[in-house]
């Protein structure tokens, strides 16, 4: 009987302990339960910032001249006006004062070439001057020095005046023969260029907005003395 009342009593003591257990457990369930819930709620509003975040705002300036910032590696530099080269295995110095020679190695040749061709240009304008028959002759005369400047050559500058005077451009020539004053038969050819023309046609008679006659033209040839000789 005593047994029997024993087992009757666990059994009552554990029907009782049974909801005092379920009660102890459940906080901990809860509290297990709300951290999964808070877990999830973070990662769902980490998700959404992610999902609505604004993108990083670019660097300042238009997006042209980002993409076309040079490299500093590609850059070139700016070198001074004289710049040092290899050639032929010596160092030589390259610089704005530097003159151009056509075969620099034959220099000299290269002058008595260009002193030649000199030579023969005013040689040509000589002979069309003084020829007996020349169609054209000043013209003729103009074209064989038409690469020769009158400032820094007193032949050419001499035979162009020649050619004015005979012209009948009296102005012309008297502007031109101020490079080679010193040639005397300059004068001559002033005298009797001026003796042709009709006086209104003489440049010191003329007044502003007269009208201008036709120059007369001596187209007899040359006989007076040459220019003196200039070598170049």
């Amino acid at each position: 009987m005593e047994l029997r009342r024993l087992g009757t009593r666990l059994l009552v003591c554990a029907v009782l302990l049974a909801p005092v257990v379920a009660v102890a457990a459940d906080p901990a369930g809860k509290k297990a339960a709300g951290n999964k819930a808070a877990g999830n709620k973070a990662a769902g509003k980490g998700a959404k910032t992610a999902k609505g975040a604004k993108p990083a705002k670019p660097a300042k300036g238009k997006p042209e001249e980002v993409a076309k910032a040079p490299d500093p590696k590609l850059t070139r530099k700016i070198r001074g006006s004289t710049l040092t080269v290899t050639a032929d295995g010596e160092v030589k110095t390259i610089s704005d004062e530097g003159k151009i020679i056509p075969f620099g190695s034959q220099a000299g040749a290269v002058k008595k070439a260009f002193s030649q061709l000199r030579r023969d240009q005013l040689g040509d304008a000589e002979r069309s001057a003084r020829a007996a028959k020349e169609d054209d002759r000043w013209w003729t005369v103009l074209f064989h020095i038409r690469s020769l400047d009158s400032r820094a050559d007193s032949e050419a500058c001499f035979w162009r005046a020649v050619a004015f005077y005979r012209m009948g451009e009296i102005a012309r020539a008297r502007n031109t023969r101020q490079f080679c004053e010193a040639e005397a038969a300059l004068g001559d050819e002033d005298a009797l260029s001026a003796s042709l023309q009709p006086m209104a046609a003489l440049p010191e008679m003329q007044q502003p907005g007269d009208p201008k006659p036709d120059p007369v033209a001596n187209l007899s040839p040359y006989a007076g003395p040459g220019p003196s000789k200039i070598e170049k």
